[in-house]
């Protein structure tokens, strides 16, 4: 059986009773056009500064029924705030009033007045580019805060567009400081800008930077000596080339020069001038020039052979540690060191990658050393005034297309240029020209019955002074 709900006692069910108003509060509402509206101000998503102070602005509407109101501040060093009368896009809000109330304790009067509404809004002030017309000459200006364009420019803008934003600063600076002379900002500016740019020599200092961010070697152009242009210090690595140069196994070489048998090789390059540089080696021994000669040969035949083994390589993937290529990779392993040869590719592919870039620079660097190989007949010791190379061979052995090779001897400063019969003969390369168009098809049968034709004759790679580069092009005109 439930229980009963108990009754409250009589004690527990007496309230207190409410303690009547007899205190009364005066409202006054004030209204009309002499009295001044106060203003509800916000700033959606900005905190305003607390010590921002304002001035005010009106302007009477052409019917003459109101005012418009504005408010602008620039207390802050980089900002502006303005406030204007912000109306309502909602048709619920739209008959909605604001009202603020003043309560007097003292007097126990209420005084509500009705308020405007306004928005603020915050923008970046802009670099004020002319000069107040009361500054004194001479006198020392603030320099005006950067923009936000410009601020963005130099943050995240192209080189293009940053070298804008400083040539605009540059222009504002010397046409506020024009007439001061003695204005080391404006003389500092003027000392760095160049008086006259002559077009030749704007174009010589673009081809530079150009050759600069290429692969190629870097061209001596300020020495007399044609060889010195691509010295061997600067094709030869890892340094110094003398030593370098020294391990070079040669050996082999010299061994089948002296028992008149052919050196068997797998390059065209190297079998058609291992013979007569050996030859001329045997005859004249302790001639460093020559011995120099065939230490280039047989490096060029190293680069060559690891030219090979990276161009069947994945452009992804990380070139092996010497010690882990195949066998028969280069020549004479056992000659070169595996610390000799990871040097040597630390300085080609320096990040491991066999990529287009790094084999364009290895293919480049061989290309520089071939003019270093002299033709049959030279003079040791003796400058020559032109180096130049058949590019025939070369460009079987490293299986690239002519117009790609000849391409790389042209950014090379050399031109490519057939020689007469008089500069074959007197080089000596009439017979090799002869045996290399041989091997590579340069002679072949007319069809007719008549013996073989005999082609044109080939082209060199000639590197003279003065040193020209391909000249950069200006790009396809636009349309007028």
């Amino acid at each position: 059986m439930a229980e009963k709900k108990r009754k409250a006692s009589s004690l527990e069910s007496d309230r207190p009773s409410k303690k009547p108003q007899t205190s009364t509060i005066k409202v006054t509402h004030l209204r009309g056009p002499d009295v001044a509206k106060p203003l509800v101000a916000s700033s959606p998503g900005v905190r305003l500064p607390s010590n921002l102070s304002f001035d005010g602005f009106s302007k009477r509407e052409p019917s003459g029924r109101g005012s418009s109101l504005l408010l602008q501040s620039s207390d802050h060093p980089t900002i502006d705030y303005a406030a204007t009368e912000s109306g309502t896009t909602d048709a619920a809000e739209k008959h909605v009033r604001h009202y603020i109330a003043v309560f007097d304790p003292a007097s126990n009067k209420l005084k509500v007045v009705e308020a405007k509404r306004v928005t603020v809004r915050s923008t970046v002030r802009q670099v004020d580019n002319q000069e107040s017309d009361g500054e004194e000459d001479g006198a020392e200006t603030k320099p005006a805060p950067t923009p936000s364009r410009a601020a963005l420019t130099q943050a995240f803008g192209t080189k293009k567009s940053k070298r804008a934003v400083a040539s605009s600063a540059e222009n504002r600076l010397l046409a506020r400081d024009g007439e001061n002379v003695d204005n080391p900002v404006s003389n500092a500016i003027l000392s760095s800008i160049k008086e006259e740019d002559d077009p030749a020599d704007m174009m010589v200092d673009a081809g530079a930077s150009a050759r600069a961010n290429k692969p190629l070697p870097q061209a001596n152009l300020d020495t007399t000596d044609i060889t010195q242009v691509y010295d061997l210090s600067e094709l030869v690595f890892p340094g110094p080339y003398r030593t370098t140069l020294s391990q070079m196994p040669i050996a082999y070489w010299k061994e089948c020069a002296k028992n008149k048998k052919p050196v068997s090789t797998h390059l065209r390059f190297v079998a058609t001038r291992v013979g007569y540089l050996t030859q001329r080696h045997l005859k004249q021994p302790d001639n460093p020039d020559v011995l120099l000669k065939l230490q280039i040969l047989r490096y060029i035949q190293l680069l060559v052979e690891i030219h090979k083994y990276v161009s069947h390589l994945p452009a992804r993937r990380p070139v092996a540690r010497p010690e882990q290529w195949p066998a028969g990779t280069t020549t004479g392993d056992s000659a070169l060191s595996t610390a000799f040869k990871a040097r040597l590719m630390a300085r080609f592919f320096p990040n491991h990658l066999p990529s287009a870039f790094n084999r364009t620079r290895l293919t480049a660097t061989i290309l520089a050393l071939t003019l270093h190989v002299p033709p049959p007949v030279f003079t040791p010791g003796d400058t020559p005034k032109t180096l130049f190379a058949e590019p025939t061979d070369i460009t079987l052995d490293l299986a690239m297309p002519h117009a790609e090779v000849h391409k790389l001897y042209r950014e090379l400063g050399c031109k490519i240029e057939a020689m007469t019969d008089a500069e074959l003969q007197r080089h000596g390369w009439d017979k090799v020209s002869l045996v290399s168009q041989r091997g590579a098809g340069g002679l072949a049968d007319d069809g007719h019955g008549n013996g073989p034709v005999k082609l044109p004759r080939p082209k060199f790679a000639k590197l003279r002074f003065p040193v020209e580069f391909p000249r950069i092009s200006a790009g396809r005109p636009g349309r007028r």
